[in-house]
């Protein structure tokens, strides 16, 4: 039997640590971002056996088997079968793309199916297990949230959020979807690990003071389009008030994407770019909705030959249910 699912990344560009509670479903973080419709495919194959998993490829990572850990405590039918799981990655992995919370939510769908799971409850487990596989790696905080909800999303309380069948934590997430064309940008080798930031006291401290800061007039009022500038303003805040930006080069990164926007013609558009956290690299997109120019590939073309990596990429509402895509 076989099963498979391809899930959207996901785009921090503001958050405040909240990882002191005991229970994993309450921890989290505050923050705003997007979903994307570029990720990770995971597809499973199972026989009759005794729960041993394999890769195939050279993708074995800790974050499948525990996944498979947890889905086997909420299905323990799990166990009744080997698995053979090949997972590929349409994004670099550590670059602030949400890619764990992207496999881990890929991995316990594409088991799901194979069983046979009925959909709503396996999205529900699928959303569970990933948030405590993420927090038991001290991976990301919010982007399993985020990819619940989809599209443009303020998390305006940490944990899981509720979901079917009682699973889920106490978090609290609020959308809404445009499909938005943005650029991704990355260095092609990452220097630090979401881990260096937020299990580390003072880099928690000064996250939080100013995403805090910064989500505070967000909190407010209802989140529609009509608030996208003032989050694009809200996360270059946060980026600087941080000191994320001045950390591990990112400004210098910054600059470079700077230079192919003037190089491709584009210093007039109203396009901006603001860093992904907590990688080294940036989204850029449009500041205007509207804004329907044809600029996408002509900027990616030019961040590559400024050795940078670079994919065009759009806003996703439904993160979780992207069809199967072979990336060029």
């Amino acid at each position: 039997m076989e099963g498979q699912a391809r899930v959207g990344g996901h785009v921090t560009l503001i958050f405040s640590v909240h990882d002191d509670a005991d229970a994993l479903l309450e921890q989290g973080s505050r923050g705003a971002g997007l979903s994307l419709d570029r990720g990770v495919m995971v597809a499973v194959s199972g026989m009759k056996g005794t729960g041993i998993v394999s890769f195939d490829g050279d993708d074995s990572t800790p974050l499948y088997g525990v996944v498979f850990e947890e889905l086997a405590a909420l299905l323990p039918s799990t166990l009744e079968f080997d698995w053979q799981v090949k997972p590929r990655s349409e994004l670099p992995i550590s670059q602030g793309f949400g890619l764990s919370a992207a496999a881990a939510i890929a991995c316990a769908l594409a088991v799901q199916r194979a069983l046979g799971e009925e959909e709503k409850i396996a999205r529900a487990r699928a959303i569970h297990i990933a948030h405590r596989v993420e927090r038991r790696l001290s991976g990301g905080l919010g982007d399993v949230a985020a990819l619940h909800v989809g599209g443009v999303e303020l998390r305006i309380e940490p944990g899981c959020p509720p979901l079917d069948a009682d699973l889920g934590g106490p978090g609290a997430v609020l959308s809404w979807h445009a499909e938005i064309p943005l650029v991704l940008a990355w260095r092609m080798s990452a220097r630090q690990h979401t881990s260096n930031y937020i299990d580390d006291g003072d880099w928690k401290l000064a996250i939080k003071a100013a995403g805090e800061q910064a989500l505070f007039g967000l909190r407010e009022g209802r989140w529609e389009p009509a608030r996208w500038g003032e989050m694009l303003a809200k996360s270059a805040e946060f980026a600087e008030r941080s000191g994320l930006l001045e950390d591990a080069g990112r400004i210098d990164l910054l600059h470079l994407v700077g230079g192919a926007l003037i190089a491709a013609g584009l210093a007039s558009s109203p396009l901006a770019a603001r860093l992904c956290m907590l990688g080294e690299s940036v989204v850029v997109l449009p500041t205007d909705l509207s804004y329907a120019g044809d600029w996408q590939q002509a900027l990616v073309e030019d961040l590559r030959s400024r050795g940078l990596g670079a994919s065009v990429a759009h806003v996703c509402g439904d993160a979780l249910n992207l069809r199967s895509h072979d990336p060029s």
